[in-house]
Parts: C-alpha cells; sequence; structure tokens
C-alpha cells in the first residue's frame, strides 16, 4: 500500500465564531468546495464539537498548505484564530485501488 503525502490542518475557530462566521459562511463554503472539486483538498469538515476546522489538503509543501488556508474567508475574517499544519500520510482511493 502506498500513502499520498499531504497535510493535515485543524483551524481553530474564535471563541465568537458562531456569530462572526455567519456573514462570512457562504463564502467559505464555495472555498471549500472549489477546494474539493480540483483535488486540493481531500476531505474538510469540523471538529464534532465545533472547535475547528479539520481539511486534509494535497499540497507540494507546508507553506503552499498554509497559502490555501490563508486564502479562506474564515482565515481574512477572524473566524478562525490560529491553524496547525502537519504531514499526513493519505490512503486514497489512487493510492490503493478500489
Amino acid at each position: 500500500m502506498r500513502f499520498e503525502p499531504c497535510f493535515l490542518a485543524t483551524a481553530t475557530f474564535a471563541a465568537d465564531a458562531a456569530t462572526r462566521r455567519e456573514p462570512h459562511r457562504a463564502a467559505h463554503l464555495a472555498y471549500v468546495r472549489e477546494l474539493l472539486a480540483d483535488g486540493t483538498a481531500l476531505v474538510a469538515g469540523a471538529l464534532a464539537d465545533l472547535s475547528a476546522s479539520v481539511l486534509v489538503l494535497r499540497a507540494p509543501d507546508e507553506a503552499a498548505a498554509r497559502a490555501v488556508l490563508q486564502r479562506d474567508p474564515y482565515r481574512a475574517h477572524g473566524v478562525w484564530t490560529s491553524i496547525e499544519v502537519v504531514p499526513y500520510l493519505a490512503a486514497t482511493v489512487d493510492t490503493i485501488g478500489r
């Protein structure tokens, strides 16, 4: 089995994220939809307690993965207060077959 080198990103929500995100949610979801459609994101979602967004990103390096997140409307508008990016080995359809 081969694994695809990716990055696991955890973006922590601001304490007032429920209020802060509302005017930017449609733009954020459109951006995430774009990342999923073009294959930059393998998966995107949130922790069940809604404390953070979680994305698995294809990127050539950590700086490129961070750049993807910096362009997200949630980052630009302070909905996310911090972002952690770590290397991640993803098992994907392409690496393990169907």
